[in-house]
């Protein structure tokens, strides 16, 4: 197994771990906590992560990305992280009552001061982290990321059955930081990239401007909603926001999200070596569009007893807006590609420009669509989605010489695939109408989606079924394995026998 596809390996285990904690954790809140409740969180949570943006003037992606790296690089990365965070939690500290005056929610203020030591904890780990991620120590990473998880839910479940609302967000917050720092600290004890270095600021903060300039304005745009919404509408327009992204996220967060940092280490890794970058980016767009688009179409037709599933009967009003918001997501795909390709080959000036386009374009966008409600925000997304989409593909054809053509011809299996993996649900979707669909036919549509995507995986020879034999070959190993270790077992057997007992055995 080559050191990318183990990478992937084990970070496609952190993340599915992950997501099966976070699915976990929300069917659980989602049956304990109000939707007011929920937006009280998270607007608290949109806050401190505009806030937080402020720190990418000093990004991980820096120890990275970086040709050639030394301790004085690394230390330098963690001093100015370390002095931005410090700002930004003095400002969570001394800002939050003005805060929590302007959205009339009191319990803003703990909340925001909490998540103000939280952020200072969780800072000592992202060096190691960083360094572990530069050198495809994707094992570790994932081990300090799956404790983070399980801390993290063990201690919202507790603490919201002890009637602490949504105050356990925040404290979770701080539990799971700490638990981190040490578990990080504790595998790869390089305390020296903790040590101050206040010389050499200048190279990461010339590549840090670009990147934190583009972090505000991904923040911004990501926050809006939730600022809008929980200031000018309700706190529950908010929480019903939040639960409808993160359900039509759900297939980003299993396929893609899971290959982000696998990516960008092995496109930096291609870069610095000269590799064809074009080669590779197109083939990891038929890879995640071979699974990310086929999930699309099964959660938009099967949004009703997911949504029931995961959240309970009180969200269902959101069931429409997780089918639009669903559709726009097809447009998404090359999102997290394009941005590492870009960061890769140095071109974090073009990667700016190209927030500095597509952000507040998309921002004026949903504050432009606020006052018709949820309905309206939502609906945005048809247009916003696709625009970001295409403004980021005309920026990375500049450094990767990709025609349209091949742009397209690297897709159209993954489209055919996408049919062929929703045929089965859309037959059952049609005939329970207009009955909503119950949980014993949602999975039977489930069952059929997959059988319909492994039938046109092999049909059109998409380039998946490298992978998949790759799989099947990894279970015939361990098959193989087993027979030889029984063999082996059944051998030691009869000599013990024959020791025992000669005569019988003869």
């Amino acid at each position: 197994m080559n050191s990318v596809r183990k990478a992937l390996v084990y970070t496609t285990a952190d993340r599915y771990f992950g997501l099966a904690v976070n699915f976990g954790l929300t069917m659980v809140v989602s049956r304990l906590l109000t939707p007011t409740e929920i937006g009280i969180s998270v607007t608290g949570s949109a806050i401190a992560g505009l806030a937080l943006s402020l720190r990418e003037f000093s990004s991980t992606a820096f120890i990275v990305q970086r040709p050639t790296l030394s301790r004085e690089d690394v230390r330098a990365a963690f001093t100015v992280m370390m002095a931005l965070t410090v700002l930004i939690s003095a400002g969570l500290l001394l800002f939050a009552p003005s805060i929590a005056h302007v959205y009339g929610e009191g319990g803003l203020v703990p909340y925001l001061r909490l998540i103000s030591a939280a952020i200072l904890v969780e800072v000592v780990a992202a060096p190691i982290l960083a360094l572990m991620r530069r050198d495809m120590a994707f094992g570790r990473v994932a081990l300090v990321n799956i404790a983070i998880a399980v801390s993290s839910a063990i201690i919202v479940v507790v603490l919201i059955a002890l009637g602490f609302s949504y105050m356990s967000f925040a404290i979770a917050w701080l539990v799971s930081a700490t638990v981190g720092g040490i578990l990080a600290l504790s595998l790869r004890r390089e305390f020296w990239a903790l040590k101050p270095l206040f010389s050499n600021w200048g190279v990461v903060i010339a590549f840090g401007s670009y990147n934190g300039l583009m972090a505000i304005l991904a923040r911004m745009y990501d926050q809006v909603p939730y600022l809008v919404l929980g200031r000018f509408l309700s706190f529950d327009a908010a929480g019903l926001f939040n639960r409808t992204l993160t359900v039509a996220q759900l297939p980003d967060k299993i396929f893609l999200a899971s290959s982000v940092s696998v990516a960008f280490s092995g496109f930096s890794s291609e870069a610095r070596n000269g590799g064809d970058l074009k080669t590779h980016y197109l083939t990891a767009l038929a890879y995640a569009t071979g699974v990310h688009w086929p999930a699309l179409g099964v959660l938009a037709i099967l949004a009703h007893p997911i949504v029931t599933f995961l959240y309970g009967d009180q969200w269902l009003e959101i069931v429409p807006l997780v089918r639009i918001a669903a559709i726009a997501a097809f447009f998404s795909f090359s999102y997290s590609l394009n941005y590492c390709i870009l960061m890769a080959v140095g071109a974090i000036r073009d990667a700016f420009l190209r927030s500095l386009i597509i952000w507040p374009v998309c921002a004026l966008a949903l504050l432009i669509a606020a006052p018709f409600g949820l309905v309206g925000m939502v609906l945005t997304l048809i247009a916003t989605v696709p625009f970001q989409a295409l403004v980021s593909l005309l920026f990375v054809r500049r450094h990767i010489s990709m025609t349209w053509a091949e742009f397209a011809l690297a897709l159209w299996k993954s489209a055919a695939v996408t049919i062929g993996s929703a045929a089965g649900p859309a037959v059952i979707a049609i005939a329970c109408y207009p009955s909503r669909i119950g949980l014993a036919a949602a999975v039977a549509a489930v069952v059929l989606s997959c059988a319909g995507w492994v039938f046109s995986i092999w049909l059109f020879r998409h380039p998946a079924m490298h992978e998949l034999g790759h799989v099947a070959t990894f279970f015939k190993r361990i098959v193989r394995a087993r027979r030889r270790r029984g063999l082996t077992l059944l051998t030691a057997a009869e000599s013990g026998t024959a020791a025992i007992f000669p005569s019988e055995v003869k």
